[in-house]
């Protein structure tokens, strides 16, 4: 099936995430069916690549602008985005092979290499959590959580690992003290809020703008902690990475100017965050654009600290993580090559 619109991808990817989203089957199903799903959809063009994105959040914002200005085709590469909220499933497509790049959090992926599976994360572009948690007002301090619903992502996606680092941080227990429900994306856990199946849900960008607007308030605010994880990663097989450094390479290039047009030109981002995230709303698209532009990474090479860090925090769900080393897991090579090979520089106009 060739995909001739970004309109048709955009459907095409929605079904997906509804579909992985509403079943109540194994993760293993789960894997098959979006393995199925991108058989069928493999693009019959040359130079081409299926991208799946985690998250309809402003952090993917630099991704989405790459593929909406052609900046991908620049470099030779047709690009199909797909939007897959479970980076649990997105990480066994890129080791079949089904996918051959991915923008997601580092948290999946991490995960699946300290067990061993064969990842690389090339790049980063977003070391902070804008992440918060929102409630109903009459839940004024975070200790009243205790004993209530809290919704976030799929067990072990970044909005989960971080929701119950904030819990642990205000001295409540994850599963004992809060129970951590898990909702689905951003809009499943705005819309869980918003019918009172959960007492709070963790949120970003726009969706914790509207539930605001909608009478919600920010219990917690994750940027106002002591935590920061490395979240929009481009992550790859090993595998490809070593048969294809060139590809991974070009991808960069089209991904890093979307990262300048993300941060510098207000007026195309706006326009393609209101496709994406699908409101019309001009103030909050504003303010989304006012906050995410400092938040995006320059020059957009991965941490080994943050990385470390983030490591750390897995440590109730891999085995011996302080006998691993990340710099095996990051591979800066490619965003240093970039940034000496004067390319960074050159987009930003020597700024």
């Amino acid at each position: 099936m060739i995909f001739n619109s970004s309109r048709k991808t955009a459907r095409s990817a929605l079904s997906v995430a509804e579909l992985l989203a509403t079943t109540r089957h194994t993760w293993k199903l789960q894997s098959a069916l979006l393995i199925v799903w991108l058989g069928w959809s493999v693009n019959a063009g040359g130079q081409s690549l299926k991208v799946p994105f985690a998250a309809l959040s402003p952090n993917y914002a630099p991704l989405w602008i790459a593929d909406q200005a052609g900046l991908f085709r620049k470099y030779g590469l047709e690009v199909q985005l797909i939007y897959i909220s479970a980076g649990s499933v997105i990480v066994p497509a890129i080791l079949s092979g089904q996918v051959e790049i991915a923008n997601m959090s580092s948290a999946p992926a991490l995960t699946a290499w300290a067990r061993g599976a064969e990842l690389s994360a090339v790049g980063v572009t977003s070391n902070r959590l804008l992440h918060v948690i929102m409630t109903r007002s009459s839940i004024k301090k975070p200790e009243e959580l205790k004993n209530k619903k809290v919704g976030g992502d799929r067990y072990g996606s970044l909005s989960d690992l971080i929701l119950r680092e904030a819990l642990r941080y205000y001295n409540l227990v994850p599963d004992r003290d809060v129970a951590v429900i898990q909702t689905g994306g951003l809009p499943e856990r705005l819309g869980a809020l918003k019918v009172g199946a959960v007492d709070g849900a963790i949120v970003t960008g726009d969706t914790a703008m509207e539930a605001e607007k909608l009478g919600f308030h920010k219990l917690i605010d994750l940027s106002q902690l002591p935590i920061q994880y490395p979240s929009s990663t481009i992550i790859v097989s090993r595998s490809f990475l070593a048969a294809k450094r060139d590809t991974v390479k070009r991808f960069l290039r089209g991904w890093i100017e979307g990262i300048k047009t993300a941060k510098t030109d207000r007026q195309y981002t706006v326009s393609v965050m209101q496709k994406f995230l699908k409101t019309g709303d001009r103030e909050v698209l504003e303010k989304i654009f006012d906050v995410y532009k400092t938040v995006h990474e320059k020059v957009p090479m991965p941490d080994p600290k943050l990385m470390g860090v983030a490591l750390k925090q897995l440590a109730a769900t891999v085995p011996h993580p302080s006998q691993l080393k990340v710099e095996d897991f990051i591979d800066r090579s490619l965003v240093a090559e970039l940034e000496s090979e004067g390319f960074i520089a050159k987009i930003y106009d020597g700024r």
